[in-house]
Formats: C-alpha cells, structure tokens, sequence
C-alpha cells in the first residue's frame, strides 16, 4: 500500500510539473492559443477596393447596382463617378489612386458615351484599420446636362445665346436657380458668378458681356431672396474658353456662366 502511495504522488508531481512548464512556455515564449485571436471582418459590398489599390473588388449587387446607375448618363444627366484616398493613412493614398479608381469602375459603364460620365477624386479621412480591410472607395451621383445647364465637379455653366445681355428667359434655368437660392438661404453659403463669352467681337467689348452675363444671373437670385453680400459677381471675357471658337457648337459652349456654392 505505501509503495502504491509513493507511486501515486509520483506520478501526480510529474502531471502537475508538466502543466506547470506548458502554461509558463506559453506565456513566455509568446506562444498563444490562435483561437483566441480577433479576426477582422472583412467588409462585403458591390464594389470594393484594397488599400493603395485601384482594381475594384466586384461583389455581389454589382450588376444590378451597375444598370440602376446606368440610367442617369442620359440626354439630360451625367453620370459622376468619385474615386475617393486616403490621406490619413501611412504611407497616404494619392489623388491618382483617387482618379484610377474612378477610371476604372467607369470601364464597367462600357456602353456609355464619355460625354455622359464625370471622373473626379476625393480626398477622405480614413479609420486606420483600412490597409487590412477591403472597403467602399467609390461614389456616385448625377449631374444635370442639357442645352442650358451643365453640372460638373467644380460647379454649374449656364450657357447663353448669341450677344445676349437680357434678363432670364428661360424656365430650366430659372427652375435650377431657384433650388440654388432656396439651398444658400438656408446654409448660409456664398455664391461665385463668372461670365464668360465666344471669341466674336473684341476682347473689350466680351469682358463687358462676359459681366453683363454674370449679372444676369445675379438680378435672378436676388429676386429669389439672396443677400447681395452673397453674390460675387467676376468675368474672364473670351480669354477662358472650354471648346474651340472655330464652330457654332464650340462658340455655344464658351458662351457661359459658371456658377459656385462657396460654403
């Protein structure tokens, strides 16, 4: 019996020897249990990007998300694509990770003309766990285009006929404006005016109409409630057009004013 004892105690020492070096080897060498690891989740979306890259990820409800968007690139809209970076994270996403993401989701519009898609970049605050996750570096909205008025990412051109220096006749523009007055009376922001012109005429004279222009739009806004305080009015004449002056079409499109929301 004694000598069962001895074996017993024995054998209980060697048992609890082992589990003694087993947790102080873990706990020392830095060993663990991997279970208990925290797994980040990755996200799951129509379209994804991975940090500092600019090959989309594309995930379920891509394509039907695709063709809902489709519908705004048409005779009165563009579609407007926003490649957003990162410019929190080390080492910072770049303007041109912004564009190329842009660019390449536009090549999953492959049916739609490029006069009907806006490609701009946007610069966000990103969480610092964004270099391990795939997430949402993309957005989209649409932007009025028709004969009159054209939105683009800096601001909106409305565009005038030949030599014209009279008040608004027009119920597109005067519609669109009144939704720019009604936002800038509520928020406060400020409204910038620069009239431009086509090359006819002598650089003088377009300066004059290129403000005349501006002023237009002015009297309109502050019949809409606008504090003249509000309103910068400026004019770049002929000497900032977007298209060239050798045809009708092209003179159409520098005769313009650009419009901007200062917030």
């Amino acid at each position: 019996m004694r000598s069962f004892l001895i074996a017993f105690l024995m054998l209980l020492w060697l048992i609890l020897g082992w589990l003694f070096y087993r947790d102080k080897h873990t706990c020392c060498t830095g060993e663990m249990d991997v279970s208990a690891i925290p797994v980040t989740t990755q996200k799951t979306g129509p379209i994804l990007f991975s940090y500092n890259n600019s090959n989309p990820i594309i995930g379920e409800g891509w394509l039907k998300m695709r063709d809902s968007l489709t519908q705004f690139a048409n005779d009165t809209s563009s579609l407007e694509i926003t490649g957003w970076y990162c410019t929190n994270l080390t080492p910072p996403e770049n303007e041109a990770i912004g564009l190329s993401r842009a660019a390449e989701v536009r090549k999953q519009f492959s049916n739609v003309p490029d006069d009907h898609i806006i490609l701009i970049s946007k610069a966000v605050d990103c969480d610092n766990g964004r270099v391990n996750i795939n997430e949402e570096a993309v957005s989209f909205a649409a932007r009025i285009r028709t004969a009159n008025i054209k939105e683009t990412a800096d601001g909106t051109l409305i565009y005038f006929p030949f030599n014209s220096t009279q008040k608004l006749n027009n119920a597109e523009v005067e519609s669109y404006l009144n939704d720019v007055a009604e936002r800038v009376n509520k928020s406060g922001e400020s409204i910038s005016l620069t009239g431009h012109t086509d090359d006819v005429g002598s650089d003088v004279s377009n300066l004059s109409l290129g403000r005349k222009r501006a002023e237009i739009v002015k009297s309109y806004l502050l019949g809409q409630g606008v504090n003249a305080s509000k309103i910068q009015i400026d004019s770049k004449g002929e000497s900032v057009p977007v298209a060239e002056n050798t045809s009708e079409d092209g003179r159409a499109k520098n005769r313009r004013t650009e419009l901007k929301i200062i917030k």
